[in-house]
């Protein structure tokens, strides 16, 4: 009887133990939220100086479907009566920096 009541009182301690460290870890965090701002997001560039006017020759009958942020760059989708064209621009600049043809492949 008496491993018995040494064994509770053992455990007891270890339970109050327990939930002290657990009532310490939460007030720890609590204070320390107001402490630490939030990460800030970073913020893109600002162009430094205009580009200007850009003229962008289309094929005939091509007409722009989507225009797309990827990372970095301006992606333009162009639809019309021939293969589906995109081009890549750099929005600061405003040069072109590639453009692909969407074709069908050749039947074998």
């Amino acid at each position: 009887m008496k491993a018995i009541k040494a064994l509770v009182a053992v455990m007891s301690t270890l339970l109050l133990a327990g939930i002290g460290l657990l009532v310490y870890g939460f007030y720890t965090k609590a204070t320390q939220m107001g402490a630490k701002p939030a990460p800030m997001a970073q913020a893109v560039p600002a162009a430094t100086a205009s580009f200007g006017e850009v003229t962008v020759a289309l094929p005939a009958g091509a007409k722009v479907d989507q225009v797309l942020a990827a990372g970095d760059r301006l992606v333009v989708r162009l639809g019309g009566p021939g293969p589906v064209r995109l081009l890549v621009f750099d929005p600061v600049t405003g040069s072109a920096t590639g453009s692909f043809v969407l074709a069908p492949a050749a039947a074998r």
